[in-house]
């Protein structure tokens, strides 16, 4: 076989049965960083069709595809940088369904709740630094693509027994059927929830929220009913004015909980 046979077998393997599939983009203006990600996200996600592009603009390449996810690497600008921001608003623009998430040089001591909050209002649900592990990165990428958020740098001010979102504390989710292919939640509207005050109980219920687990689990680890964590669900969200629980757990890393000593 020849070398363009060989070329063109490639192609009709990564591109021919991906047509009918939900993709995952990877951008990137480095070849090689962007095909070593692309190689190990074909190897675990192999129900979704990989895609690279080179940058946000190169989009028109992959126009009507199914994207559950847009992978924008970054590099070493700030985050909320012009041109991240500019890039953010295009791919808002151009993506009708999906997630976003960063990929970044930045160190996370670097990355501040203000930025994380900028971000979200560009529909970005998580960061993953360039320090974290293959492990973690996918953990991550799984966690987004079932609805969650993935922001390890941001912490619940004022609270200093609760459990961070970090890389030692994620939950590697499985994507979630129902989830994949829907439209990410709008940003959450800037609210006041420095004053908000919450039951003991309610702060376990939000740090579990922060974990990325489900109500079952939630319930499992906390000894409840499921019914018991929906309703102490519904009162987090109604003192954060969120209006789902993802708005939830990013309003809740810009408020400091005040608990009131009841259960």
């Amino acid at each position: 076989m020849t070398g363009k046979q060989l070329t063109l077998s490639f192609s009709a393997e990564q591109n021919g049965s991906a047509h009918d599939r939900p993709s995952i983009v990877v951008i990137d203006h480095h070849p090689l960083w962007r095909s070593c990600l692309a190689r190990i996200l074909r190897a675990e996600f192999q129900e979704f069709a990989i895609l690279e592009i080179e940058t946000a603009h190169h989009w028109d390449s992959i126009v009507g595809k199914d994207i559950s996810l847009v992978a924008l690497n970054t590099g070493s600008s700030i985050v909320t940088d012009e041109r991240v921001l500019e890039n953010l608003a295009y791919l808002r623009r151009s993506l009708r369904e999906g997630y976003i998430v960063l990929l970044t040089e930045i160190d996370e001591s670097a990355i501040t709740d203000a930025m994380i909050f900028e971000l979200s209002k560009y529909g970005v649900t998580g960061y993953i630094a360039a320090s974290a592990s293959v492990e973690i990165a996918l953990a991550a990428f799984r966690l987004v693509m079932a609805g969650g958020v993935y922001f390890p740098r941001s912490v619940i001010m004022g609270c200093s027994d609760w459990t961070p979102v970090s890389p030692e504390n994620i939950v590697a989710l499985h994507p979630a059927a129902t989830m994949i292919g829907m439209a990410p939640p709008e940003p959450p509207a800037i609210a006041n929830t420095a004053c908000a005050v919450f039951t003991e109980r309610e702060r376990q219920v939000m740090a579990s929220l922060l974990r990325g687990l489900s109500n079952k689990v939630i319930a499992s680890e906390l000894n409840l009913s499921q019914n018991t964590v929906k309703s102490h669900i519904s009162h987090i969200m109604r003192k954060l004015h969120a209006t789902n629980r993802t708005e939830a757990v990013v309003l809740s890393q810009h408020a400091g909980p005040v608990t009131n000593g009841g259960l």
